[in-house]
Order: C-alpha cells, then sequence, then structure tokens
C-alpha cells in the first residue's frame, strides 16, 4: 500500500541548511528585515527552479499518476496557494507575498504536467548539519559553545564563525574560558562589541516573532511544511498561545519541537582549559567538562535537545 502510494505520487521534499551559518558570515543578526528577505529570495529561488524541474522531468518521464486531481493540473504556483490558504483560514495570511521571479511564465508549463506530488520540505537536519559541519535548517543556533551527545561519547560544539570574528579583534584569548563557561551566552563579557552580541545570539535569545517571521518567509514557497523549531523564555502560556496564533495567522502550516528555556538551564556545568597542551587549528587547548553535584529537575542532559519528549 505504501509503495502504490508512493509511487502515485512521487513526493520529494528538498530542503536546506546552514541558514544561520550563511548569516553569521554575511554579517546579518538572525533576527532583521535583510535576513526575513534573504530567506525570501533564497526560498523562492528554490522552489521556482525546484518546480520547473520537475515540470521538465514530467515531459521527459510522464506526469505523476495523480496529477489530474492536484493544484497543479490548474496550473497553481506557491502564491496561489497562499490565496487559498487565507480562505481557508478566514483571514489576510500576515506575511510579505512579494515575489521576485516570471511566476506566470511558470504556470503554463506547470498545468501541463508535473513529476512530483511535491517538492520542497524544510526537516530540522541537527544531525545530518553536525556532519555537514552547519547550523541546521532553517534554526538559530542553539548555543555558540554546547555539549552533544554521541555514540562516540561527549564533546564541545562551538561556533567557529565567533572564533574568528573574536581572534579578528584580538580579544579571543580573553574570553574563550568565561565564553565555555556561560555555554557561548556573550551577554555577560563587557569586552565584546555590540554588534557581535546581535549576530551571534543562541536560540533562546532570538525573539518568538523571528522564529515565526523566518517560518513564514520559507513557507509560502514550500509545498509541503516545515519543522518549526521554537525556543521560548516564557512560561506563561497565555503568551505561548498568543505566539502559536501568530505563527498559524503567517501561514506555517506546522512547527516542531517547543523548546522552553528553564529546563534547560537546571544543570550547571565548568569548564577546564588545559593552557599548558598545544592548541588546535583554531586555538582551542584541551577541554574538559564536569558536572558539579547540583541538584537537576530531570535526568536528560538539559543541552541535548530533541532526544525527550517530556520536556516538550
Amino acid at each position: 500500500e505504501a509503495k502504490n502510494f508512493d509511487q502515485a505520487n512521487r513526493a520529494v521534499g528538498m530542503g536546506i541548511m546552514g541558514l544561520t551559518d550563511m548569516l553569521e558570515k554575511m554579517g546579518l543578526p538572525y533576527d532583521s528585515t535583510q535576513a526575513y528577505d534573504l530567506v525570501d529570495q533564497i526560498m523562492e529561488f528554490i522552489a521556482y527552479h525546484a518546480i520547473d524541474a520537475s515540470a521538465d522531468l514530467a515531459q521527459e518521464r510522464g506526469l505523476y499518476p495523480n496529477f489530474a486531481n492536484s493544484g497543479w493540473s490548474q496550473g497553481f504556483v506557491p502564491l496561489d496557494t497562499i490565496k487559498h490558504l487565507a480562505q481557508e483560514r478566514q483571514l489576510d495570511i500576515a506575511v510579505n507575498q512579494n515575489s521576485k521571479l516570471d511566476w506566470q511564465k511558470l504556470k503554463p508549463k506547470v498545468k501541463q504536467g508535473m513529476r512530483n506530488a511535491t517538492v520542497l520540505a524544510i526537516a530540522p537536519t541537527a544531525n545530518i548539519g553536525l556532519v555537514a559541519g552547519t547550523s541546521p535548517g532553517l534554526d538559530p543556533r542553539f548555543a555558540q559553545v554546547f555539549s552533544r551527545n554521541t555514540l562516540s561519547g561527549k564533546y564541545l560544539e562551538i561556533n567557529f564563525n565567533l572564533v574568528d570574528a573574536l581572534k579578528k579583534l584580538n580579544i579571543w584569548d580573553q574570553v574563550k574560558d568565561q565564553l565555555i563557561t556561560d555555554y557561548g551566552n556573550l551577554d555577560n563579557i563587557t569586552i565584546i562589541p555590540d554588534h557581535l552580541k546581535r549576530l551571534y545570539k543562541d536560540s533562546f535569545s532570538v525573539p518568538a516573532q523571528a522564529f515565526i517571521e523566518v517560518a513564514a518567509r520559507a513557507q509560502k514557497w514550500v509545498d509541503q511544511a516545515i519543522s518549526r523549531n521554537m525556543y521560548l523564555a516564557t512560561r506563561d502560556t497565555a503568551e505561548i498561545m498568543q505566539i502559536y496564533i501568530q505563527a498559524w495567522q503567517a501561514g506555517l502550516k506546522t512547527t516542531y519541537y517547543l523548546h522552553m528555556k528553564p529546563r534547560h538551564n537546571a544543570e550547571q556545568s565548568t569548564a577546564k582549559v588545559n593552557k599548558s597542551e598545544a592548541m588546535g587549528r583554531k586555538g582551542f587547548s584541551a577541554i574538559t567538562l564536569t558536572v558539579e553535584a547540583t541538584p537537576i529537575t530531570c535526568p536528560i542532559d538539559p543541552q541535548e535537545r530533541l532526544q525527550c519528549d517530556s520536556c516538550q
């Protein structure tokens, strides 16, 4: 049954990762208008050419069997589905609906046939982002420095974009110990310039509205859904409800995990740096994390996100 359904639709879900990595290298804060507009343009470009390629494949290899009853068969492209969504939800979708590319030119080609029922979906890519050495999916970084458990053991994950920025200012050696101790949070390190503090925010420092806006700008071009993690410092249920209402009003189809800060702060760690050992290529000496024997509210490592449903 699953095989038949798959062959009848040939749905695929191409996504992205490394958004935050790119924004950092361009000097654009995650919660800036420039970042929102860039996400919009990138996802429009990807959507346009993915749809165009699927239409080309349909001409070469045939349509997917269920094409006749689809929105594609009516010549629908992403902005048409936004209008349809607005009608279903009985509201004006609160997202910028401008476009840069010639979608009217693509519509007749789409109407002739598509090879795939869907072409785009954005996953969290937490693990494969790590393997690729970049930030996960559309998400900001969980923290600039944090520990991660894998089958091979526990190790420290560090944002080398931040390290490079601090070394260019010749302050890396002065701040690295405190940075590691504070899980990479820059707020309490006075020597770090404000523009870097804004650029290198951790997930809990990014406003909820930024999570929504980035996802909404991407979602309007994505025919499937987006796994949108949410990181909130609040536990006020009314405030949380309002945030999810805003996400719905902005046209999001789905979210993913909801992380709330207090449970991630239950365990305190200290970092010991062996300064006598040779420094690595990025200026790190051997680092050992030792966990203090302080009470915790949950036995799961508070920095190990996406592993347990109890805290979601």
